[in-house]
């Protein structure tokens, strides 16, 4: 198996030569000749790793798996990559992407969407995972999400981990997801909960909202205070397709009436294939999505009381973040360690009809005031669905597939985003 690692070598000579350590840029490329690597994800663990895993397929389309690599999180020093024993059939999809979770004792899930099993529906899908009980070193067997044969499609899923110091006694791992379950009409999906105990089981499943736009990937995240935020796009009034947020004030006992983070009323009879993604800070909660009503491109929010202490939350007027530009879709958000926000997103730059994709890339202050925007771009390369984490200071990682015709492969980068 050959792994191929790159640098920009002049750019690391000059760091190397003017830039303190906090400032090098490094540039990881995976790729492997007769398979395409694609559907990035970043996350950490507890014993300071950065974990990135992605999707790969060989060109024949007869084989798949989940593969990861794992860095130092504070030299960013790739330490080791490897593909994950049991998770052959993954179905890459930039929306669907495989995700990794971890608890601070060594339970790991990794969950990813194959084909459907039970269904004559060719875009079906289902959610299998597989987890470790001892930080990654062995993994289970494939297991299915969902066992109810009357759910015939399982996608679009996000996972959740309690941190802080007000950690529930039970170290499970929740997920979300949608399922063709209980759908009151044709088009639309429900949007179920459940957790996943160390031992692997699956308990507390319910569904929690209804009639989702069937082709958005939905977000979740578990702050310090143990709020369970969530937000996805519903489908309203038959036709409006607008993002909506809920939360969970009591470990997924019972969760807020869904509301809107934005009155857009945008109207429109396709899916969009572009969902939100939420980061948390002292300052609240901060949403980030794509629309194409009152403006086109990726759009901000915040939170106006902090979501910790007030169970309706509302939310502050929206602002554009792209510029109008109606191709910027798959807008990410992380919260660095001071708070400030970054944002990225994948876009076909204005007035070009010859320029590849680029990703955006914007800085906020820690109550969402713009600092500066700025753009990954490669002359010969597609660069799309990028994924974010913060590291120490002034650094986050960024992960994106890199598509060069039916070609792909992967890119993670530490950045230096500055004041």
């Amino acid at each position: 198996m050959k792994i191929c690692f790159y640098l920009w070598i002049a750019l690391e000579l000059i760091f190397w030569t003017s830039c303190s350590q906090q400032q090098r840029t490094f540039e990881y490329v995976f790729k492997q000749d007769g398979w395409n690597f694609s559907c990035p994800y970043l996350t950490s663990d507890a014993r300071g790793h950065l974990l990135l895993t992605w999707a790969g397929a060989d060109t024949s389309g007869k084989q798949s798996q989940v593969w990861m690599a794992r860095f130092n999180i504070h030299s960013f020093r790739l330490q080791d990559k490897f593909p994950v024993a049991h998770t052959a059939g993954v179905y890459p999809h930039g929306e669907n992407l495989p995700k990794l979770a971890c608890t601070e004792d060594g339970f790991w899930v990794l969950a990813f969407g194959t084909v459907a099993h039970r269904s004559s529906n060719p875009y079906a899908g289902e959610i299998q995972y597989v987890y470790s009980t001892d930080a990654g070193r062995h993994w289970s067997a494939a297991q299915p999400l969902v066992t109810d044969s009357s759910s015939h499609d399982q996608r679009y899923f996000a996972l959740g981990v309690a941190e802080g110091e007000n950690q529930p006694a039970s170290k499970s791992i929740s997920i979300i997801w949608m399922d063709d379950r209980l759908k009151a009409r044709p088009e639309g999906s429900t949007l179920f909960f459940a957790r996943i105990s160390p031992s692997g089981n699956v308990s507390d499943s319910k569904p929690i909202a209804y009639q989702l736009c069937p082709c958005c990937r939905t977000a979740m995240l578990i702050d310090t205070h143990q709020v369970i935020h969530i937000a996805y796009r519903q489908i309203l009034s038959d036709s409006i397709r607008d993002i909506m947020y809920m939360a969970s004030y009591d470990q997924g006992k019972t969760f807020t009436q869904p509301q809107r983070v934005s009155v857009d009323n945008w109207v429109i009879r396709a899916c969009p294939h572009s969902g939100p993604d939420m980061a948390v800070n002292a300052q609240g909660l901060h949403v980030v999505w794509y629309t194409l009503s009152h403006g086109q491109g990726i759009f901000y929010t915040h939170t106006v009381a902090s979501p910790a202490t007030e169970k309706h939350v509302a939310f502050a007027a929206r602002q554009q973040v792209s510029g109008f530009n109606m191709s910027a879709k798959h807008a990410q958000i992380a919260a660095l360690p001071d708070g400030r926000l970054v944002i990225a997103w994948d876009e076909f730059p204005l007035n070009s009809t010859t320029a590849h994709q680029r990703i955006g890339m914007q800085l906020r202050t820690a109550d969402g005031k713009w600092i500066k925007t700025w753009y990954i771009a490669d002359p010969g390369c597609d660069l799309q669905f990028p994924v974010l984490f913060p590291l120490g200071g002034d650094r986050v990682a960024i992960a994106y597939t890199c598509q060069q015709g039916r070609r792909s492969m992967v890119v993670c980068r530490s950045l230096f985003v500055g004041k």
